[in-house]
């Protein structure tokens, strides 16, 4: 199944951000404009401000490692779970022997 994560171009986010922020017009106004749903923008208003704030900016660069380090944890598990299977029939097969 295919994110919506990077639907829209950093570019795109931080030119609606602007809108709002410089612009002073209302959510609802620039995401119709630009047809966009007005909770996404107001996703990307919190995600700017969060990177506004150095501690919330080392918080999220720190989340995203941890999310990195889970899922490469999560591929070494499933490597360690094929290796014991492939060890159980290996060893089976040469007690056939």
């Amino acid at each position: 199944m295919p994110s919506n994560a990077n639907r829209y171009s950093e570019e795109f986010k931080k030119d609606a951000i602007k809108l709002v922020q410089e612009g002073g017009r209302p959510v609802n106004s620039v995401a119709n404009d630009l047809g966009i749903n007005a909770q996404t923008l107001r996703n990307w208003l919190k995600e700017e401000k969060k990177r506004q704030n150095p501690e919330s900016a080392r918080i999220l660069e720190l989340e995203a490692q941890l999310k990195a380090e889970k899922r490469r944890n999560n591929e070494l598990e499933e490597a360690v779970d094929i290796l014991k299977k492939a060890t159980a029939l290996f060893v089976k097969d040469n007690r056939k022997q």
